[in-house]
């Protein structure tokens, strides 16, 4: 009998020292038992705590869910686990995704480019490629996931429809490969085709025999993979000639009954598809209102309650581990004044972008109002915020021409007093802004 899993795939040279100490392999086993035992509400828990102990969703996505749910696949294969099984462990693992949605909607946007995704007609394993759609969105895309068994004949009129920068298609099973193959040559021959990559535990066998397409193994890569795609012109997938007829399609163990699109276990597993969709529609409105009531809305930064909710957030009634960056841009009501309003505005947006571009992984960056920004930088020493911040003001002197635009930058360690933390940053801005502007003040502490 197949045991638990207890190795995962990493995704790069330095995740198999963040998944040991976060315990990932031990997860993925738990996420497992709770699975083969039908039990959600411990899938959930396990899905929690790997969270907690440091793992991103993605991380919990490709270590933990997917060797487990790989685990669960192998049972059934090898006459261990039934259809009911398999479908009954999808269903709760649609539900703790969902749960997981709520916090990659948190993440800071990166791109608004246009990515679709959808399983090869015939396919209708999509665990997968919906991990991807939700990291990809929470990272800023504009993703349209169409699901499973997306017949060839939909899949060109929805790209000449909605015109994609970049199309994923998934193929888990290797019956799939022939109908895969022929799908990038369809969606190639178009007009205008978007950038082609391929995911799923088959599609390697093809790309062995020649075919090739971009492949993204999981969820820790797809963002930085795509983005790369994007980045670049569009490489067209090379397909040799004859390539569908020879892949190779073994049949598995029970895939007729896999096959069946009408037993009571896919019923029921596609009802927790729905309902795990619904639960991602009021996690959008949600984050979409969260939006409102704490963004920007000329910047797309965070405003000042969300500053401050962020700020009690990290103090926690303890002592403070951060320091504090406030921004202030030089002389702005001159060029207001000189430029024109829309300049000023144009300014803001530019500062806000070199302040995205400069900053750490984790760091929150804030406007607080007119020229002022704020920027919290938790964990760092005082040697480290003077890094960013004077990345931030060369940064701003050096691209900011027309109208010359610079930055005067104070920086202080946060204390447990919001009130002593703003008193403090203010006395750094200060002193930059007296001691001739265009400059980074450390404040003592």
């Amino acid at each position: 009998m197949s045991h638990p899993p207890t190795l995962v795939v990493m995704a790069d040279k330095h995740s198999g020292r963040r998944a040991a100490d976060a315990g990932a392999p031990d997860f993925a086993r738990r996420f497992g038992e709770a699975l083969r035992a039908g039990d959600p509400k411990e899938a959930n828990a396990v899905a929690s705590a790997a969270l907690e102990a440091g793992l991103d969703v993605a991380a919990v996505q490709s270590q933990v869910i997917t060797p487990a749910m790989r685990w669960i696949g192998d049972l059934w294969e090898h006459g261990d686990a039934n259809v009911g099984d398999e479908h009954l462990a999808t269903a709760i693992t649609q539900e703790t995704l969902s749960r997981l949605f709520s916090l990659v909607l948190q993440g800071q946007p990166r791109s608004r480019e246009r990515i679709m995704l959808a399983a090869v007609q015939g396919e209708h394993h999509v665990l997968g490629l919906r991990m991807a759609a939700d990291v990809l969105e929470g990272a800023g895309f504009d993703v349209l996931y169409l699901g499973a068994d997306v017949p060839l004949t939909g899949l060109l009129e929805m790209c000449r429809s909605h015109t994609p920068a970049a199309l994923g298609l998934g193929a888990s099973m290797p019956l799939s490969l022939p109908t895969l193959i022929w799908e990038i040559e369809a969606v190639c021959a178009l007009e205008s085709p978007p950038a082609i990559f391929a995911a799923g535990s088959a599609v390697g066998a093809a790309i062995e025999q020649g075919l090739a397409v971009p492949r993204i193994d999981n969820t820790q890569q797809v963002v930085s993979a795509v983005e790369e795609l994007l980045a670049r012109p569009t490489p067209q997938p090379v397909v040799p000639a004859g390539l569908a007829s020879r892949m190779p399609v073994p049949i598995a163990v029970g895939a007729t009954a896999m096959e069946s699109p009408h037993t009571q276990a896919e019923g029921f597993s596609q009802t927790a598809s729905y309902g795990a969709e619904a639960s991602r529609d009021s996690a959008r409105h949600a984050f979409a209102m969260e939006q409102l009531a704490y963004r920007d809305p000329l910047t797309g930064l965070w405003n000042r309650r969300g500053y401050d909710d962020r700020f009690y957030e990290l103090a926690g009634g303890g002592p403070v581990q951060a320091m504090v960056l406030m921004v202030d841009i030089d002389r702005f009501k001159g060029i207001n004044d000189s430029f024109g309003h829309d300049a000023g505005d144009k300014a803001l947006l530019d500062v806000a972008a070199t302040m995205m571009r400069s900053v750490r992984p984790g760091d929150f960056v804030a406007r607080l109002g007119g020229d002022e920004f704020a920027i919290l930088l938790p964990g760092a020493t005082q040697k480290e915020a003077l890094a960013v911040g004077e990345r931030i003001r060369a940064s701003v002197e050096l691209d900011m021409r027309d109208p010359p635009v610079t930055v005067s930058v104070g920086a202080a360690p946060a204390l447990e007093n919001a009130r002593g933390t703003s008193l403090a940053v203010d006395h750094a801005l200060y002193d930059a802004k007296e001691t001739g502007r265009n400059r980074v003040v450390v404040a003592a502490g």
